[in-house]
């Protein structure tokens, strides 16, 4: 909205044109001005983006392509964080100009709108017609945005919608946008990402992981990564949803050994794209010791379970086994598996001949062709009684 006074010294400028009004009346939220005649409404924009028919189409009400004697204000739950406020009482108006259509006809508009009181009052003018009355219930509070929907007539090609009320000492409400094919008015806000350190880093091959809010729309997700902040490549795009964080991660592959590589995250919704914190890793060496880890646990019953671990052979051939016992002295170990490779397999061996209602430990143990041994760490399961 193309204001009358420079928004660094609006506060101070306000006031003293609250003083020289002379104040009459003050609620929680707006301050109330005497009367003073109405600006004389913008004619219809002459251009103007004519958007897709059907497609959803907002207006914000203190975009720099709007006029009046209103004023614009903070609102932290409004879209932009901004409305205009302060139209009615026989001074404020607020024009928006350049609503485009295709075609003439009537078109149902949303009007997105804070209202602490019980109900407000507008007219509504179309490219200069006399006003139509619209009423704009309580929405709960200043800060709380909400909506009705009313049909209005416009002309093929652009058009200027005004709002005002005429009445001294009564108040319009505050205007955050208008909308045409987008009933809602909930603030649509980018997503929210973040970059996570990556897992599974084998000699060409790892895990990229992140972070994901949505913010309640359909959103794509994708990692950047490469040996340098350019990136230069993408993994494929997951679509998700919803209003919470969720973990998300892909695999890559066909990376180099012993190489440094950066990644991001980076997520796109219809109100923006945002990306994660640069992050890097290096890939191992082509060859090296065999890479380990004890997971947990599973079908742990009175007299057996399945132990679970994960293996990258490093690029040799290598041998993989469980050592169990009822101490860490262990005692006892499953059949050795071959495997070989750059890439992490998860390892399995199902056990048996236990005792009941009994602590059991546990862990993975390789050994490669070069002499290379590597134990996971230590864990602990109990069997059913």
């Amino acid at each position: 909205m193309k204001k009358q006074i420079n928004p660094s010294v609006k506060a101070h400028l306000l006031r003293s044109v609250l003083i020289l009004l002379s104040l009459v009346t003050f609620n929680q939220d707006i301050f109330c001005q005497t009367p003073t005649p109405t600006a004389t409404p913008s004619p219809p924009a002459t251009e103007c983006p004519i958007p897709r028919p059907g497609a959803c189409t907002s207006y914000e009400a203190e975009s720099n392509d709007n006029t009046g004697t209103a004023f614009i204000v903070s609102c932290p739950t409004c879209s932009g964080g901004l409305k205009v406020g302060f139209v009615g009482n026989n001074f404020g108006t607020l024009n928006f100009n350049g609503v485009g259509v295709a075609a003439s006809g009537n078109y149902t508009v949303t009007i997105c709108y804070t209202n602490g009181d019980a109900v407000r009052h507008a007219l509504l003018s179309v490219n200069g017609s006399p006003g139509m009355p619209v009423n704009f219930p309580s929405t709960g509070s200043f800060q709380t945005v909400g909506s009705i929907q009313i049909t209005i007539f416009l002309n093929t090609g652009c058009n200027t919608l005004e709002f005002y009320n005429p009445i001294v000492g009564s108040w319009a409400p505050d205007f955050d946008r208008i909308q045409f094919n987008c009933p809602t008015c909930a603030v649509f806000a980018p997503p929210i990402v973040t970059t996570n350190p990556a897992t599974l880093i084998a000699s060409f091959s790892a895990r990229l992981n992140g972070s994901l809010n949505p913010n309640g729309l359909p959103t794509t997700f994708r990692f950047q990564y490469g040996t340098t902040t350019s990136y230069g490549l993408t993994t494929p795009p997951q679509s998700r949803s919803g209003n919470a964080s969720q973990n998300v991660s892909a695999n890559i592959s066909s990376l180099m050994a012993n190489r440094v590589y950066h990644f991001r995250s980076k997520a796109t919704n219809v109100a923006g794209t945002r990306f994660g914190a640069d992050r890097t890793f290096t890939t191992l060496s082509a060859i090296g010791p065999p890479i380990v880890r004890t997971d947990v646990a599973t079908n742990v019953a009175s007299h057996s379970a399945t132990l679970n671990g994960l293996l990258d052979p490093h690029g040799l051939s290598t041998s993989v086994n469980f050592q169990y016992g009822t101490t860490t002295s262990y005692g006892s170990t499953t059949p050795a598996q071959t495997h070989t490779g750059n890439t992490y397999r998860n390892i399995s061996a199902n056990i048996s001949g236990l005792m009941a209602n009994r602590t059991y430990h546990f862990r993975i143990k390789a050994t490669n062709t070069a002499g290379s041994t590597r134990f996971g760490g230590d864990r602990t399961f109990t069997t059913k009684p």
